[in-house]
């Protein structure tokens, strides 16, 4: 291209001095102004998308790694939608949602310290504060199972919960994913959102996190049987329990829809108005609901 197409017959200095857009761009150029700040919610909406975008390395971490990062992002978006009012709303058994998010975190902090990400005494907390104080001690403790091996999966670490037991971390981090999710959906409904189940691989996983544990709920003389659990729909599956080592016959089987019994695990779901299927021992399988229901972590 000529000078004269360019500046229309002017020499450069000629026409940035008659040209008002060329003077400016020029002056900004040589004394830049200072530089813009992005948005606040630019940062956090960049490293809720890393979140969710993140791969352990390891094949084994991954199955309970990604289940416990996808719940975490998704609590994560859920309080951050939430309206000043809405940290006070009524939550049964908690009290609020800004103190249902303070259990919450205690309970993360149970595995959290194990996995050697200290966590902070931080009550009284602001919501905005008590948000971020959640979030980043669940990313701490994602982090380094992230990084971590699968023979980490298989030490033995306390699980949540108003019964005393303990479990490999591998356990651990799925009752980390059941939680979260829990209380995501405790918050939706006291904030007038629908309800969300999880992916359909994960309501299979925690629904065999509970039937692994519920042998040891259960009241009264042990009996030497075993039960045949049918969930049915989205992460469904068939599992026989051993309610006692001398297991020697099914003496009930048992279905029910998956989600719902994840929410009964949860006790979200009264167990005298759960629905069920039995065949068999019908006082066993009543005992069998009930049992259930007392595996959450409240």
């Amino acid at each position: 291209m000529t000078d004269s197409y360019l500046y229309n017959g002017q020499r450069p200095d000629d026409h940035v001095a008659s040209c008002p857009d060329c003077s400016a761009a020029i002056a900004l150029l040589d004394q830049p102004e200072t530089a813009a700040q992005p948005p606040p919610s630019l940062r956090e909406a960049v490293l809720s998308m890393a979140r969710r975008r993140r791969s352990p390395a390891a094949v084994g971490v991954a199955t309970v790694a990604t289940p416990y990062a996808e719940q975490v992002a998704l609590m994560d978006d859920l309080l951050a939608e939430l309206s000043e009012p809405q940290w006070d709303a009524p939550i049964a058994r908690h009290g609020t949602v800004k103190d249902l998010l303070a259990h919450l975190a205690a309970n993360d902090a149970t595995v959290a310290g194990f996995m050697g990400a200290k966590p902070r005494s931080v009550p009284g907390l602001r919501p905005v504060a008590a948000h971020r104080h959640w979030r980043e001690q669940a990313g701490s403790l994602l982090e380094r199972v992230s990084a971590g091996s699968e023979v980490l999966l298989g030490v033995e670490v306390a699980l949540a919960g108003a019964r005393p037991a303990r479990a490999p971390l591998r356990q651990a981090m799925i009752q980390r994913t059941f939680e979260t999710w829990t209380h995501a959906d405790d918050i939706r409904a006291a904030t007038d959102r629908s309800r969300a189940a999880p992916r359909d691989v994960h309501v299979h996983m925690i629904a065999e996190f509970g039937l692994a544990l519920l042998p040891r709920a259960m009241k009264g003389p042990r009996r030497d049987v075993s039960a045949t659990v049918v969930l049915t729909g989205p992460g469904g599956g068939t599992w026989t329990v051993p309610l006692s080592p001398a297991s020697d016959h099914v003496a009930v089987l048992l279905s029910a829809d998956a989600v719902d019994f994840c929410r009964l695990l949860a006790n979200r779901w009264p167990p005298d108005a759960f629905p069920y299927a039995a065949e068999g021992d019908p006082a066993l399988a009543r005992d069998m609901i009930r049992a259930a229901a007392t595996l959450g972590c409240d």
